[in-house]
């Protein structure tokens, strides 16, 4: 049998193998202890529809071929989240229309340990505190309340699943975000381990239903080229949740997704591949958010509407009780507001009246054949996967040493190292089966900035400069688009990847020695960031320019609804803010 890993790949991989590993097997007992001693209260969703579980009510909804649907939430507070649950309660009631759950938003730092929290910049959704807050949410209304960011994937998972769950929420948690950076825990075997835990307790709960999801958009997938390769991944998930820790485990992804057709065979690959008799094999489908416009917003509605008629007639065709989860035409420049979220929602569910006439028209042949394609890659993939792993010695009998390893591991390592048209076929890049959509864009974005300023003053000044680009948060392609840009036009870029806490950048800095640093930041964090920074940097008596760029925004006072933008704020603070990268590479070029 041909060797995945060359000698090089296998040493790098078996340099991340971590040292004194517990013995996940015992946390594992511990977490399904308990799981045991723990009861699922029942929601008013559940009384309303006389079901005991999410997916009890998703199989009849399929049996139908019923497309449920799905909103965001996450509000500046418990209250104000209740008050939008209520709102959306009295939505389906005016209306005749259905949401039947709401995916919650929390704060970050819900993921952290409480003993840990300190100094930690916050960033956008509200606090959960105490046990009664989670049951508060659960018991506002009868749209089913399912809390996923933030939880089980994160290194508080326990406590947040005990606490998710004892409230009734069947869905538990993004199990692909313990790829992502917690802040204030950088102990990744502790971080795993209390993961493996919180997967305990699910598997105590697996004949009442309860499911882990994972979205692979925030996990590492989100890095990949080929939305193909998103199935690979998520049968290692499925390995890990299911075969070692003996939970039952699902499958969302979508908004990194443009192609419909792509989309559509992806959503029966993978419905095909996690469904089980008695539970959906996808939780959500996310809308394609690459494309959505920051401006003329209303805009939006036109490009949505159509992808979620597309998804309500694969649902009457091949039911298989996945969920819509539709993004409001603002999502992308701010916090939506309730109303915001329940238009989108009502014009996205009044397809269902329109499908009848498109369902005539309809040949499913292309979607299915393409269906079949990625089963049959992803199968190749996953093989090479493990196989690539047990060549550098890793132990993928043990969930706790193939997550740390896969955590360090540089994310776009993935396809590199194990897709088959470069392990199976030999070939030196990545040839995606299905090119997903936003790395395309970003490639595309980056070609557009290097024609414009190769061979020009601009690219003289930047040669051989030293510059060091991190991202503050989970986001990437931003974070690409700017690396390879500067790196083309012959900097020398430090690329510090993302989730980057503000200390961990200085270190960066200090460690290469850059006096220039880019960050790019989305979450809501940008003045606290900001601050984190300017307060470092001047406590070690260092001169840095720092250069920020993003979605700069935040909370300004205790009690704002929504978030206000910064840029005036962090710009007095003395620290420089960009607009766009084209400004960002005129303005290091300026310097």
């Amino acid at each position: 049998m041909k060797e995945v890993l060359d000698q090089t790949n296998r040493e790098y991989l078996r340099s991340l193998i971590p040292e004194n590993m517990p013995d996940w097997r015992k946390s594992w007992e511990e977490g399904y202890k308990i799981g045991r001693e723990l009861e699922i209260k029942e929601t008013p969703f559940m009384k309303k529809y006389g079901v005991k579980s999410d997916a009890e009510y998703r199989l009849k909804m399929a049996a139908e071929g019923k497309l449920t649907w799905q909103i965001n939430m996450g509000l500046a507070t418990v209250d104000d989240e209740v008050a939008g649950l209520r709102e959306a309660e009295k939505f389906n009631e005016e209306t005749g229309l259905n949401i039947s759950f709401a995916h919650q938003l929390p704060k970050t730092i819900v993921g952290t340990p409480k003993d840990k929290r300190e100094g930690i910049p916050v960033a956008l959704g509200y606090d959960l505190n105490e046990p009664e807050d989670w049951e508060r949410i659960t018991m506002a209304s009868t749209v089913q309340v399912v809390f996923a960011d933030d939880h089980l994937g994160y290194p508080n998972a326990v406590e947040t699943t005990i606490n998710s769950l004892r409230a009734g929420s069947m869905y538990q948690g993004m199990f692909g975000m313990f790829h992502q950076v917690a802040p204030g825990c950088p102990d990744e075997v502790w971080n795993m381990n209390e993961n493996v835990k919180a997967l305990g307790i699910v598997a105590a709960k697996y004949d009442d239903r309860v499911i882990v999801n994972s979205n692979q958009d925030d996990s590492l997938p989100a890095y990949c080229m080929d939305l193909a390769s998103y199935l690979a991944w998520a049968k290692w998930e499925r390995y890990v949740v299911t075969d070692l820790c003996k939970a039952r485990y699902a499958f969302s992804f979508g908004n990194l997704t443009s192609n419909l057709i792509h989309k559509a065979a992806m959503w029966l690959a993978a419905s095909d591949t996690f469904k089980k008799d008695d539970q959906p094999g996808i939780e959500f489908i996310y809308p394609n958010t690459v494309d959505h416009w920051d401006h003329h917003l209303h805009s939006n509605y036109g490009f949505q509407i159509p992808e979620a008629l597309m998804a309500v007639l694969l649902e009457r065709k091949f039911k298989t009780g996945a969920s819509f989860l539709s993004v409001p035409i603002s999502e992308k420049v701010a916090i939506p507001t309730v109303e915001e979220m329940l238009d989108m929602t009502g014009a996205c569910q009044r397809t269902v009246e329109q499908a009848p006439y498109y369902e005539q028209l309809i040949d499913w042949t292309v979607i299915e054949e393409l269906r079949d394609k990625i089963k049959e890659f992803s199968d190749v993939m996953f093989d090479n996967f493990m196989t690539g792993m047990k060549e550098a010695g890793i132990d993928t009998t043990n969930p706790i040493e193939m997550m740390v390893v896969l955590k360090k591991m540089d994310p776009t390592k993935f396809e590199k190292l194990f897709h088959p048209s470069i392990v199976n076929e030999g070939k030196e890049r990545v040839a995606p089966l299905l090119p997903a959509a936003l790395w395309s864009a970003a490639e595309k974005m980056a070609v557009d900035i290097i024609d414009r300023y190769k061979g020009t003053e601009t690219a003289e000044r930047l040669k051989n400069r030293r510059i060091c680009v991190v991202s503050g948060d989970l986001h990437y392609f931003g974070l690409y688009v700017i690396t390879r840009a500067l790196e083309s036009l012959g900097a020398d870029v430090i690329d510090g990847g993302t989730s980057m806490e503000a200390v961990d950048v200085l270190d960066i800095a200090d460690e290469y020695g850059v006096e220039d640093i880019c960050v790019s930041l989305h979450n809501g964090q940008a003045l606290p960031y900001a601050r984190a920074l300017k307060e470092l940097s001047e406590a070690r008596g260092e001169k840095r320019n720092f250069y920020l760029g993003g979605v700069l925004t935040s909370f300004i006072n205790e009690g704002d609804d929504v978030p206000s933008d910064v840029t005036e704020n962090i710009r007095e603070m003395g620290l420089n803010t960009t607009e766009s990268v084209n400004e960002l590479i005129e303005r290091l070029a300026a310097r």
